[in-house]
């Protein structure tokens, strides 16, 4: 949080308070249920910070719910992000009909605008919090880097992680996390490296899993082509000195990382579950991870082709101008709202 507060700093004022997410208690939401105390709290600072809106960002349907308490005890216009639209029930967590239940009721009660970042995930969040008519999709966007600037960057990264001339750079980002299943990504570096001469392969990220991945690395003999790099802040030197995206994450919202890949003209290579759910990989800018995919991944003409079509696709739907506009038009609904 202290690097996104400095980069906020030079175009708004920063107010930092202290907030127990709802991860940090051990039932999760279930806290909720008598959380009225912390949402009082909450609306009185917003009352005396008198914004004109308040966005909230949540990470998935239970997190944050008395944060939507607290935008309606203050009478402030508002908006609510959804990022992950799963019930805990389709995440398998723990206690997931009364979690979901709980975030269900909250939601319903709220009554600003909430906002899916995927046409899929606004029928979720329809079915879930139960009514359309507030519900309006903005997809998330990324910057759209000029990839003529610092033309020396892709070698030097490359010869970093010592990839041969010809060989082919798959670049995962993320969190190491159980969510991002860096040990299956591992298992698909594994078998693409049988059959793509000269493959290598880098994990951008930082986690719980860490350790297990690094070890999983020695174990099946591959660090000559696996290397994990610890969290950095700019991810842009790795995604321009890579040649494809690799992805196998369990579930996801819509996520920056593969949004990032797209616009570094990365074609993005993931599992046939995220295919499912994020219906804007076509084959067109994607390969799924099947059986008999090597033989696509090892065109590398094919890959760059795939590349490019990735980038006009980040260009026309997934750029910070549009998202940016999308967001003021809310604002603007919301307020209109509220008067």
């Amino acid at each position: 949080m202290d690097e996104l507060a400095a980069l906020f700093a030079p175009i708004g004022k920063v107010i930092r308070t202290g907030y127990k997410n709802t991860y940090d208690y051990r039932t999760r939401s279930l806290a909720h249920i008598f959380g009225g105390r912390v949402a009082r709290q909450i609306a009185a600072q917003w009352r005396e910070i008198a914004p004109d809106v308040i966005h909230i960002n949540k990470q998935n349907l239970e997190d944050g719910l008395d944060l939507l308490d607290a935008a309606e005890r203050s009478g402030i216009s508002s908006i609510a992000t959804i990022h992950i639209t799963q019930s805990a029930g389709y995440l398998r967590a723990r206690h997931a009909f009364a979690r979901d239940w709980i975030a269900a009721r909250r939601l319903r009660r709220y009554h600003g605008i909430l906002v899916p970042t995927l046409d899929q995930r606004e029928r979720e969040l329809c079915a879930f919090a139960g009514s359309a008519a507030r519900i309006r999709t903005v997809l998330n966007g990324v910057p759209i880097p000029d990839l003529s600037a610092q033309p020396d960057v892709r070698n030097s990264v490359r010869a970093e992680l010592r990839v041969a001339p010809g060989g082919t750079l798959f670049v995962g980002v993320g969190r190491v996390v159980a969510q991002k299943r860096p040990l299956l990504w591992l298992e698909w570096a594994e078998k693409i490296r049988r059959s793509v001469p000269g493959a290598r392969f880098a994990w951008v990220g930082d986690g719980a899993l860490a350790g297990d991945f690094d070890r999983a690395v020695q174990e099946r003999g591959l660090t000559d082509s696996v290397r994990r790099i610890a969290w950095t802040n700019d991810v842009q030197p790795y995604l321009r000195a890579a040649d494809a995206f690799l992805h196998t994450a369990e579930f996801e919202g819509l996520s920056f990382a593969l949004l990032e890949a797209l616009a570094a003209a990365l074609p993005v290579v993931v599992t046939e579950n995220l295919l499912a759910e994020l219906p804007f990989l076509t084959g067109d800018v994607s390969v799924a991870l099947q059986p008999g995919c090597e033989t696509a991944l090892a065109d590398r003409d094919g890959l760059a082709a795939l590349g490019a079509k990735a980038r006009r696709l980040a260009e026309e739907k997934f750029s910070f101008a549009t998202m940016a506009a999308n967001y003021e038009r809310l604002y603007r609904e919301a307020l209109e709202q509220r008067a």
